[in-house]
């Protein structure tokens, strides 16, 4: 049975969390205001929506601050703390997604038309903001492995992963084949960073069809991200690699067939 919390640790919590509640209030605020700067200036959206993405990132950090805080004064898991981390991140990737036509199926250069709405946006910069992304979403999930939304971040790492693949030039990267060429470096960790994410979310649904659900969408979504995978690797040249993900694939792909055979043998008993 857990120790009763005296009010020694309730006061100290309540002073040393103040500071933290108060940025995100201010954050908050923030927030509001680009909303309204992006209903009377459609044309700033895409970078309005970049501002407020990483306003989302710094409240995210802020709320698994107080996690962490409450674990250690009060000895009290911070799950409403880390609750809020998550729907923040969730919530402006969802958002993103929404305004911009990209998905699994989409070709390298369906994203051409969104990167030129943000070309004052170089691609250092591009890099650097989604790997803060990446690295808050990673301090969530290990803070939320064991909690009750553990089976989320398959599809949180999914929607990352279309983030990233949105904010990459792929015909700028197919270019910048010499170090010494403009961005060659930011170009080619995005690149590394794609890969990285796509790998992390195929595991995630790896993870869950196992340990969790067994069900058909599982199976289709791991499908999806493996099938871009190999994409990349071809895009890039990786033949061993691309070899390695066209067996994963088969492998998944074998195991819908099984199961959509399986339904057809249910229904028709019914």
């Amino acid at each position: 049975m857990a120790e009763k919390l005296t009010k020694q640790e309730k006061e100290e919590f309540k002073e040393k969390s103040a500071k933290y509640k108060e940025k995100i209030q201010e954050i908050d605020k923030e927030k509001k205001m680009l909303l309204s700067i992006i209903k009377k200036n459609p044309e700033i959206a895409p970078y309005a929506k970049i501002r407020s993405t990483i306003f989302s990132i710094q409240k995210a950090s802020i709320c698994t601050d107080l996690a962490i805080l409450s674990q250690i004064i009060q000895n009290i898991r911070g799950d409403n703390y880390l609750n809020d981390a998550r729907k923040e991140i969730y919530g402006i990737l969802t958002d993103f997604l929404s305004m911009y036509d990209i998905d699994f199926y989409s070709s390298l250069t369906d994203n051409q038309e969104f990167l030129e709405k943000i070309s004052e946006m170089k691609p250092d910069h591009r890099y650097n903001f989604l790997k803060a992304l990446y690295e808050i979403t990673n301090r969530i999930y290990e803070l939320e492995l064991q909690g009750k939304y553990r089976w989320s971040f398959p599809e949180i790492y999914q929607k990352l992963a279309l983030i990233v693949f949105l904010f990459l030039d792929f015909k700028l990267l197919e270019k910048t084949k010499n170090p010494d060429m403009p961005y060659y470096d930011a170009l080619h960790k995005h690149l590394e960073l794609l890969i990285e994410i796509l790998q992390k979310a195929a595991q995630e649904y790896r993870s869950k069809y196992e340990l969790a659900s067994k069900d058909l969408d599982t199976l289709q979504n791991l499908k999806k991200i493996l099938e871009l995978l190999k994409r990349i690797y071809n895009f890039s040249g990786d033949q061993n690699e691309e070899q390695k993900i066209s067996f994963a694939l088969e492998s998944t792909k074998e195991k819908i067939e099984s199961l959509l055979s399986k339904e057809k043998k249910e229904d028709k008993k019914k």
